[in-house]
Order: C-alpha cells, then sequence, then structure tokens
C-alpha cells in the first residue's frame, strides 16, 4: 500500500482548497472568541471539561511563536486558526486510512474520504479557532490505532487507541460518545469472551474513563483561578439555556435537518447500507463502527444545542462514511458493471450534491461570514469610548469580551442572552451611574435581534427612555445619563428597534 497516496492526496488537497478558500474572515463562532482568550492566558474553558487539551496546546504555540516572533495576543488567533486549516487535510486522511481499514478497499475509502472532504459542517469549521476539526482527527486517528490493535491483538495499541480517545474527550466532550465501540468492538474482531480478553478490555475503558476525566477533575479540585465559581457559573447559563430551548419532540425537524446538511448523501443512504450489511455479514467491524457513530450522533437530540447549531453533527461523521461508502460502490459496481466507472460515477455524484448545497448555503454561509467580519472590526467602536466604560452592545457583547480579554481595554458588559439580567435592568445600570462608571449603548439594529429569544432584550430597552437621558456619542453610540443631568439631551428614539418597526429584518429572521 505504498502508493496510497495517489488514493487520497485529491481529497485531502480538496479539502485543504476549501477549507483555505471559506476560511473565516475572523475567528469563527462565539465559543471560538472565548478558546482564543483562553489559550493566549493559558486558562481552561468553564465550559463541560475545559477543553483543556485544546486550549493548552493553543497556549504553548502561542509562548513559542510570541518569544521567536514577538507575535502580538491580537494576532494570536491567526495562529490558532490556521492550525487548524492544517490538521484539515490530515483529518480526511486519517478518515481515509479508517475507511481503508474497516472496507479493505481503497476506492471505498477514497469515497468516504470525499464524504467528509465536502461537507458543510467540515468545510466551514475547517477555518475556525473551534474544536471540531481537531477533535475529529483525533478520535479518527484513535480509531484507526485501536482498531489495528484489536485486528492484530496488539495489546499496546489497543491501550494507546483507548488514551487517545479519553484523551479527546478533553477537546471535545461528544468524543465520550464513543465509549460503546471500545466495550463491543474486541468481541466483534474476533476476541473471545475470556478472562483475558475481558481483563484488557475493562483495563483499555479503565484508561478511556481516566484520561477524560482526570483532568478535569485536577482543575476543579485545585480551584486555580476560581474555576470551581466559573463552572459552577456556566452550570447556572446552560440550564437558563436548557429553559429558554428546552428538548421537545418537535426538536426532530431541526435535528434532521441538520443532520441533512452534514452529509446529504450520507443521511439519505445510511438505512438502507446498515440494512444490506447486516443481511450479508450480521454485526461486521463496519457495520459497528456506523452503529457507534450513528449513537454519537443520535445522543445530540437530547442537548438544547440540537435546536441551535449545526456544528456538534461532526461528531458521528468519520464512524459512518465509510459504510456508506462501501454501499456505493457496491451498488454502482453491481449497476455500471465496472468497479472503476462506478467509483467516477459517485464521486461525481457526491461533488455534484456538494455544489447544490453549497449554493443553497451560500446566502445563510455569507450572512454568518459578514457578522463575523463586523466582530472583528468592532474594536473601532470601543476606541471610541473610555477603556473603563459600561457598555450594552447586544449581539456585539462578545466582541466587547473578546477585546477586553486580550488586553485592548478594561469594559464591562450588560450582556446578552444568560448575561441578560432581565427585571433588574434598570437597577443595574443605575449602580453602575451610582459608583461612578459611564455607561453607554450601542443601538445599532444589527445588535439587536427582533426575533426569537433575543426580541425580549430589544423590546427590553425602550423602556430606558422613560429612566434616563441620552447624550449622543457617535453613530448609534449613547451615554446613558441620570435624569437629573441636563447637558444630556440627545434622543436615541429606541423604538425604532422594536420589531414591528423592522418588517423586513422580521422577514429575515423568519428565512433563517
Amino acid at each position: 500500500m505504498r502508493a496510497s497516496w495517489r488514493w487520497w492526496l485529491a481529497p485531502a488537497s480538496l479539502a485543504l482548497a476549501l477549507a483555505l478558500y471559506f476560511t473565516d474572515p475572523f475567528i469563527g463562532d462565539w465559543d471560538g472568541l472565548d478558546y482564543t482568550v483562553l489559550s493566549v492566558r493559558g486558562e481552561p474553558s468553564s465550559m463541560a471539561l475545559g477543553r483543556t487539551l485544546f486550549i493548552f496546546f493553543n497556549h504553548a504555540l502561542w509562548r513559542i511563536a510570541h518569544a521567536l516572533f514577538q507575535l502580538p495576543a491580537d494576532k494570536a488567533y491567526l495562529l490558532f486558526k490556521y492550525l487548524v486549516v492544517a490538521q484539515c487535510p490530515l483529518a480526511v486522511v486519517a478518515v481515509w486510512t479508517l475507511a481503508r481499514d474497516v472496507t479493505g478497499s481503497v476506492r471505498a475509502a477514497s469515497i468516504a474520504a470525499l464524504l467528509v472532504a465536502v461537507s458543510p459542517i467540515f468545510v466551514i469549521y475547517s477555518g475556525q479557532v473551534m474544536t471540531d476539526v481537531p477533535s475529529l482527527l483525533l478520535v479518527t486517528v484513535a480509531l484507526v490505532i485501536h482498531l489495528r490493535g484489536l485486528r492484530t491483538k496488539r495489546v499496546w495499541l489497543v491501550l494507546c487507541g483507548a488514551a487517545l480517545l479519553g484523551a479527546g474527550v478533553n477537546m471535545r466532550e461528544t468524543v465520550a460518545f464513543y465509549a460503546p465501540w471500545l466495550v463491543l468492538a474486541p468481541f466483534v474482531c474476533g476476541w473471545k469472551l475470556r478472562a483475558k480478553e475481558i481483563g484488557w478490555t475493562l483495563l483499555a475503558s479503565l484508561i478511556f474513563v481516566l484520561l477524560a476525566s482526570v483532568p478535569f477533575a485536577i482543575l476543579y479540585a485545585s480551584d486555580v483561578n476560581s474555576y470551581r465559581a466559573a463552572w459552577q457559573g456556566w452550570r447556572e447559563s446552560m440550564n437558563a439555556e436548557i429553559a429558554r430551548h428546552p428538548v421537545m419532540l418537535v426538536n426532530l425537524k431541526p435535528f434532521l435537518l441538520y443532520f441533512f446538511a452534514l452529509s446529504p448523501m450520507t443521511l439519505i443512504a445510511l438505512p438502507i447500507a446498515a440494512w444490506r450489511e447486516w443481511r450479508a455479514r450480521q454485526l461486521s467491524v463496519m457495520l459497528l463502527l456506523a452503529l457507534c457513530g450513528l449513537f454519537a450522533n443520535l445522543l445530540l437530540f437530547f442537548n438544547y444545542s440540537t435546536v441551535v447549531n449545526w456544528r456538534y453533527f461532526l461528531t458521528g461523521l468519520p464512524a459512518l462514511v465509510p459504510l456508506v461508502a462501501d454501499y456505493f460502490l457496491r451498488e454502482q459496481t453491481a449497476r455500471l458493471g465496472n468497479i472503476r466507472r462506478a467509483f467516477w460515477a459517485t464521486a461525481a455524484g457526491i461533488i455534484f450534491t456538494a455544489i447544490v448545497c453549497g449554493i443553497y448555503l451560500k446566502p445563510i454561509s455569507s450572512e454568518h461570514v459578514r457578522k463575523r467580519a463586523e466582530t472583528r472590526n468592532y474594536r473601532a467602536r470601543l476606541a471610541l469610548l473610555p477603556e473603563d466604560a459600561v457598555i450594552m452592545a447586544g449581539g456585539q457583547t462578545i466582541a466587547v469580551n473578546y477585546w477586553r480579554g486580550i488586553g485592548a481595554g478594561r469594559w464591562l458588559t450588560i450582556g446578552t442572552g444568560s448575561g441578560w439580567p432581565g427585571d433588574n435592568l434598570m437597577p443595574e445600570i443605575e449602580g453602575h451611574l451610582s459608583a461612578g462608571r459611564r455607561v453607554f449603548l450601542d443601538a445599532e439594529p444589527r445588535w439587536w435581534s427582533p426575533c426569537g429569544w433575543q426580541s425580549a432584550e430589544t423590546i427590553a430597552l425602550t423602556a430606558l427612555e422613560s429612566r434616563f437621558r441620552f447624550r449622543h456619542l457617535k453613530d448609534t453610540i449613547y451615554e446613558l445619563r441620570p435624569m437629573e443631568d441636563a447637558t444630556a439631551q440627545d434622543r436615541a428614539d429606541l423604538k425604532r428597534l422594536l420589531p414591528e418597526n423592522r418588517p423586513e429584518d422580521v422577514r429575515k429572521c423568519a428565512r433563517e
């Protein structure tokens, strides 16, 4: 198999080209801004288990780049982002290797790698400072090592694979959903139900649990930088998000839509491919792998994020595509009578589907890119304010937190979402003013959504005009002053932010 590079080079190159073309103009999703700040500081995330492997690896790289090349903190995101871009083709090669080992076919492996390379979600997150692509790479490499150990009965490979899979949980917690593979795969691969084999399986599982949980346990026990309080704050914010987006049967619609967007051909072919494999070989390694990937994605339904985010569905993709690729190749070979023609026909179908999906998703993608570019450029607005100001910036709250996090200012925020004070909005503003802090509102309509749960925050702003005076600073930025300040005579006209006064924006929300 020395010439295997001839097969994986094309999908890996395509993945890299797409990643570079669609690279995010700034950092990426909101979580990415947090990851960047934390990576520069060398502090774990308060989310879930801390994302320690991702953050501290990035931190070490930044320290090296800062020492050798004087890379400033405000440019650190470029290092982190292009590291993810570099991992993108490696992830495709890892998927190719896993699929080749499972299917025994370089053509099926290339189809599997192509399915991942053109996955819209994979492409989008290949150019962001996010954990999705690195975790996909890590979990795929772990599965390759573990499977090779099982088949060759080299226990050290089995244990290494389990350790790497456990470490991957500290990259992204959904890697833990592959735990059933560690328990079931040995016996599907031919291991006997004897004491020795059961013992090695239990040891591998124990190593997985330890590598997955010990880093978080150390952080929580040591309570460095008040980690416990931050983590409990994250728990409270998650409870608020769960209450806002409860898990209900109606969530099945966005769940299936996001699963479809992950890889349309994979979702459509998966049921029949699994049925055909079961009829032909019962519970084969390839079918078990696909079932583990499906199990990992099905568990996502029970998380509130299913209705608001599609990127988590990358979790199961590397385990699903080998089965689907093998099915496509067999079906096309039976229909066309030639495996070479079958391969090119399948590849053409995947590329055509990717182009169609790309055309459909382009407007949505462009809108998200525009918003993230605005986050990058928000630094210019912040330059207009005192460095210790309190800012109400709606959807750009994350930008304020980011620029403060890398040391550009000392701003405080009256946040959005879980950070929104609700009925305590007026007392919180008055408290800041009484303490001598200057409070500003950025009334740019783009930052204040007229739809969904965010509309309640937008509507609440209109009540400010009856409790405070306003002094216009520049553009849409106003300073809030007490009613007794006669020098503040400007009108903010906040009623223009109400949904009923923004019909076009409301229509856009309905389309998104």
